[in-house]
């Protein structure tokens, strides 16, 4: 006769179930990677126990007791995106932690949560920058070389589109225009909108591409019936150095 080890069957069906089961108010509920189950039961800065009329933050370890004197530091430095400001933030939540009576676990892992916020921000923050220099030192010519550099790689050819509604009012407008010998002010600034936006999709796929200009450019514009205009933007993606500085 078969015999069933239900002590077994229980934790098998508990790891089935663990990926469904999100938060208990009554007692915090952490899973790990293997699927085991964990009972964070007290708050890590006090040791009281978490439950239905003290609610957990920070990854559910901090209680709500705990949180209130720091939340406020925490949520400002979440939500900011200067850099100083945010130091300061730091700076003032560490002496805030240090004068509260928080368990030296609790402390620590308030500070480490918070320095990893604000690593992510850097990050973005960084690459941001990064992205803004190579935007701002692109060249873009409709020529095939620019004076000062030579070409040391092409990168292919690249093509970017961009279709805008212009209204019945406003092809009327232009009609008239047309129709008076004017330039319409209204189809003007409506070209001009889509061209931009072409040269910064262009931009944005040079970038990804490893390019630092765009030459050759040309511009297809393309006029759909009454209602529609669109503006077509291609070029040759290339990497250029300065004459004086190939390397060669």
């Amino acid at each position: 006769m078969e015999t069933y080890n239900f002590r077994n069957l229980w934790r098998v069906t508990l790891r089935l179930w663990t990926p469904y089961i999100l938060y208990d108010k009554i007692s915090v509920i952490k899973v790990n990677s293997f699927g085991g189950l964990y009972m964070a039961e007290r708050c890590i800065c006090c040791g009281k126990k978490i439950g239905l009329l003290n609610g957990s933050h920070l990854n559910n370890q901090v209680c709500d007791n705990c949180y209130f004197p720091v939340g406020g530091y925490i949520t400002s430095i979440e939500e900011n995106n200067d850099l100083k400001l945010i130091n300061e933030n730091r700076e003032q939540l560490i002496n805030k932690i240090q004068a509260l009576q928080y368990t030296s676990i609790g402390k620590e892992y308030i500070i480490n949560y918070t320095d990893s916020i604000i690593n992510k921000k850097k990050n973005v923050f960084e690459t941001e920058e990064k992205y803004n220099q190579l935007v701002k030192d692109l060249k873009i010519t409709t020529t095939n070389s620019i004076k000062g550099y030579d070409v040391k790689k092409y990168l292919g050819i690249i093509s970017k589109s961009t279709f805008l509604g212009i209204g019945t009012f406003e092809f009327g407008d232009i009609g008239q225009s047309v129709w008076h010998g004017m330039e319409s002010e209204t189809f003007s600034d409506k070209l001009e909108q889509a061209k931009n936006s072409s040269i910064n999709k262009m931009i944005n796929e040079v970038i990804k591409r490893g390019g630092n200009a765009i030459i050759g450019v040309t511009f297809d514009y393309i006029n759909f019936g009454t209602d529609m205009i669109g503006v077509v933007a291609n070029g040759t993606v290339v990497e250029i150095v300065k004459q004086n500085s190939r390397g060669e």
